[in-house]
């Protein structure tokens, strides 16, 4: 006979840390990528599931702890107006794309689920998150 039912537990401990990469001295500059990258793989997503919980009245708790030097890069306004900068050429190119391979039923698809994702992560970026990802977390 099976015994009682045991409650499980899960803890998450996430930590965010990314080198110093801000170089005002050139337009692009190709470090500052892993943090552009980094922002619309993983923080905007990450903090899109934690408002979607919260709205959802999901009782979840999450350790995270976020580097000196991330944050420092989450505040600086030169890099949140590259960080603009950058997904609004990664959009155009999505847009492109999803046109070119709209007929293609092996690549169209996921020409336009980039696409889409792309402007949800921007419209998150710029119009909830209102480029302040630091606070974002913080909430």
């Amino acid at each position: 006979m099976p015994g009682p039912k045991k409650r499980g537990y899960l803890c998450l401990v996430l930590h965010a840390h990314l080198p110093y990469v801000r170089h005002p001295e050139h337009e692009f500059f190709l470090e500052e990528n892993w943090l552009y990258e980094a922002i619309t793989e993983t923080y905007i997503p990450l903090l899109d599931t934690f408002f979607r919980l919260v709205d959802d009245n999901v009782d979840f708790g999450i350790t995270l702890s976020l580097s000196p030097p991330l944050l420092e890069m989450f505040n600086d306004a030169l890099l949140r107006d590259r960080y603009f900068r950058h997904i609004g050429r990664l959009i155009e190119l999505s847009e492109r794309e999803a046109w070119r391979t709209r007929r293609d039923i092996r690549f169209g698809p996921v020409a336009e689920m980039y696409r889409k994702r792309l402007r949800a992560t921007s419209r998150l970026f710029d119009r909830v998150f209102k480029r302040d990802l630091s606070s974002a977390f913080r909430q």
